[in-house]
């Protein structure tokens, strides 16, 4: 793209601000701004309408598809990508209340429904463009923001960070990398259980073999949602199909000679075809916890489709849940509808693991060399005169006034942070910017934009207006080599805003080499990569370490802390004091599959799969072990257990803390069993169970809108477990678990034999 269309406009009403407070650098509005309906529809769907499509199915797709990388500053396929079918485009709508079977009859008159998630406020669907407008019109609508593709945690996002900045040896992918190989681990045949084709290789650094020998547990009888991509519908052949999966020992179901005839229940599969990532983390869990039962829902469809996901394998009784998805539009400082979904099912006393992103960006050039630049944040929007390479080109964004943000903290001005790249327009791989500022989702006042101009001073990417009261934005362009200098524009058409509220910018597997600004300093933050429901504090989010070096985290594994200011939305309230969170924990990601992940040199038909997509899932394995040990364990005293005997491990990022890279450390199965409470004695005579889902306390009050007619879940409120910030200070990430750290000291000191016997076998273990 040699230089940026021009981006339609929204004109949205701005409202009188709201207060600012102080250290913290956030707005607080008491509603969302008012809007007409032309106002409702982000720029870029704004664009869409706007295409005059034709009638023939095939070449509307490719007009919408052409306008994509040109005038939305999008990549044309992948991760970030609009969702085309047809003339139509996949978006998420919003709602004011949550909507009845009247808006959905609505909705459904102008397009097709495909995941709706009422007590969140959100229906995805998919809209013809022409009727994009109309949809906007509609009673209760507040907002119709595109649906992009969301992103995994898999194995292709380790080949992409592996890129130097010299010319890459290997393509760079977007999907499932079956073509580099990769040195074997370890002999694939020296472990291999008789009735597995594959060895389960986590399972040793892990300390499982050790838990199953003292207390004879596979997982039986626990059932574990599993979200992320598809199941069984790839877009390619694969090397393997479920059926063969189930024959070579390596999932549950009819035929699998291990013994675990229990098939996998495909709760919601993907409208869409996708990589079966899903079947990739399946199998992991199965190499850990083969007795438990597996459900898979998809959580295709955005946030609404994640949440229906939630939803659905809650319903189906699931006893845990794990993911590997992200979503762009998910909000950095305020909970979202994926976020809201996850402290929901934590609330009825499901343990919820999560990756925490492949999305850490480690400088390779300058003095960038070695440290964490994978985000930017100030703790305030410091307004400036914008550059002259973007000043004459405003009209390409429609705006006809504005300022930009200075970089600078100190006293000097610099209204561009210079970022250099490898070429990436070489292999068709995007750079991405995720632009966000600190007011409530809804109620945003300021309007901001993203601007990249390239050396010669050509703006070659920008990003359109977002909708009416969003304070979130995304753009994406295809750096030919070179420094390019990326800047945040502030829309002052309508007047200067009153507020100037936080403002982060994450660079999402951006291949970054290099930023002018790496460092934080007086205020301004540099370095943490998680972002939305992975940083949300009742989650586990799960950072990596591969099986081949367990001590030692993956370069690309999400750090935090991520930072909340605001409740949960669809609230515009800031918080009392900020909360910070994530990473929780450390697991093991480089586990083998017969058919995702990189192919591993000299053992044929064995994939190793990276990235915290796969540590996510084989966390909830080991969790599901302790819960059929102690069935009726609560979610917090899983949670003390299982940090409280996670093996330390150090971060290997500067200026990155252990806590916010590794969380409490690498899980240990053995020790994570040991320390689990003494079953309750069953009362005489037994009473009878109420047939409901034991709920466990959670630090907030309900996140989902009541819905006239649902059934709405309502979990007890309790005292928070993640530990507030002081006023200008971000907080270490960690859980506050004391009172049950009490009781799983107590449980050590009477297992105290079995304490010397663990430590005996990990010793044997480490010296292998």
């Amino acid at each position: 793209m040699n230089s940026a269309r021009t981006l339609p406009r929204l004109t949205a009403a701005v409202v009188a601000a709201g207060l600012v407070f102080g250290g913290f650098g956030v707005g607080a509005a008491s509603a969302a701004p008012a809007t007409d309906d032309s106002d409702k529809l982000s720029g870029r769907l704004t664009a869409l309408a706007a295409v005059d499509v034709s009638a023939d199915p095939a070449a509307a797709e490719q007009q919408l598809a052409a306008a994509t990388p040109t005038q939305l500053a999008l990549p044309e396929s992948g991760p970030a990508s609009l969702q085309l079918s047809g003339g139509s485009v996949a978006v998420t709508v919003y709602y004011s209340t949550p909507p009845l079977a009247a808006d959905i009859d609505a909705l459904a008159a102008l397009g097709t429904i495909d995941a709706v998630a009422a007590k969140y406020l959100v229906i995805g669907a998919t809209v013809p463009a022409g009727n994009l407008e109309a949809v906007a019109g509609l009673a209760n609508v507040q907002s119709v923001q595109e649906t992009l593709s969301p992103v995994s945690s898999g194995s292709a996002w380790d080949a992409a960070n592996a890129l130097t900045v010299a010319e890459p040896t290997a393509e760079p992918t977007t999907g499932p990398a079956v073509e580099p190989t990769t040195e074997p681990d370890a002999d694939p045949s020296a472990s291999a259980d008789t009735c597995r084709a594959v060895p389960a290789n986590l399972t040793e650094p892990l300390n499982v073999p050790l838990a199953r020998d003292l207390y004879g547990v596979d997982g039986e009888g626990v059932r574990i949602g599993i979200i992320s991509d598809s199941y069984d519908h790839a877009t390619v052949t694969l090397p393997s199909t479920p059926d063969e999966d189930v024959a070579a020992g390596l999932l549950p179901g009819a035929g699998n000679p291990c013994g675990y005839t229990q098939p996998v229940e495909v709760v919601v599969e993907s409208a869409a075809p996708s990589t079966d990532e899903g079947r990739g983390m399946a199998q992991l869990v199965h190499s850990i916890a083969p007795g438990s039962t597996l459900l898979f829902a998809s959580g295709s469809g955005g946030q609404a489709g994640f949440a229906n996901a939630v939803e659905r394998l809650s319903e189906a009784g699931a006893d845990i849940i794990v993911d590997d998805l992200g979503y762009y539009d998910e909000t950095m400082f305020q909970d979202g509808v994926a976020a809201n979904s996850v402290n929901d099912a934590v609330a009825l006393g499901i343990p919820f693991f999560t990756a925490a992103g492949n999305d850490t960006i480690v400088g390779s050039l300058g003095e960038s060399e070695g440290r964490v630049i994978s985000s930017w944040e100030a703790p305030a929007y410091r307004p400036t005169a914008c550059p002259a390479a973007v000043a004459e080109n405003l009209d390409q964004f429609d705006i006809t006034s504005a300022d930009c943000m200075d970089f600078d903290p100190g006293a000097g001005e610099d209204p561009t942070n210079t970022l250099t790249y490898p070429d990436l327009a070489a292999y068709d791989v995007n750079a991405l910017f995720m632009l966000q500022w600190a007011e409530p989702a809804g109620a945003a006042t300021s309007r901001l934009v993203v601007a990249v101009t390239d050396a010669a001073g050509e703006l070659v990417a920008g990003s359109p207006l977002p909708a009416a009261g969003s304070p979130v934005q995304l753009a994406g362009f295809q750096p030919t080599g070179g420094d390019y200098n990326y800047t945040i524009v502030r829309d002052t058409s309508d007047g200067v805003p009153a507020l100037n509220p936080r403002v982060k910018t994450i660079f999402p597997s951006s291949y970054l080499r290099a930023a002018e600004y790496s460092a934080g300093t007086g205020g301004d933050i540099v370095g943490p990569s998680i972002y939305g429901h992975a940083g949300t504090p009742r989650a586990f989010s799960v950072a990596a370490a591969n099986a081949a070096t367990p001590t030692e985290l993956e370069n690309f594994s999400g750090t935090g802390p991520m930072t909340l200011y605001f409740e949960a939305f669809p609230s515009t309230d800031a918080l009392p004091e900020p909360i910070s969170g994530a990473p929780t924990l450390t697991s093991l990601d480089g586990g083998w599959t017969n058919f995702f992940g990189s192919a591993v040199q000299g053992a044929e038909g064995v994939y190793s799969f990276t990235g915290t997509s796969a540590a996510a899932p084989s966390a909830a394995a080991v969790a599901a072990l302790g819960m059929q040990l102690r069935p009726g364990i609560t979610e917090q005293e899983l949670r003390a257990a299982i940090t409280a005997t996670a093996e330390p491990i150090g971060s290997i990022h500067e200026f990155v803390s252990v806590a916010d890279s590794a969380g409490s450390g690498l899980v240990d199965a053995a020790a994570f069993l040991a320390a689990l409470p003494a079953p309750t004695p069953t009362p005489t005579p037994t009473p009878t169970p109420t047939p409901t889902r034991t709920s466990t306390a959670v630090p907030v009050t309900p996140t989902a809108v009541p819905v006239p007619g649902v059934e709405t879940h309502t979990p007890v409120a309790t005292s928070a477990t993640s530990t507030p910030v002081a006023t200008g200070e971000l907080a270490q990430t960690g859980v506050d678990s004391s009172p049950a750290l009490v009781a799983a000291i107590s449980a050590l000191a009477i297992a105290i034999g079995i304490a010397v016997m663990l430590a005996s076998a990990r010793r044997k273990l480490d010296n292998r």
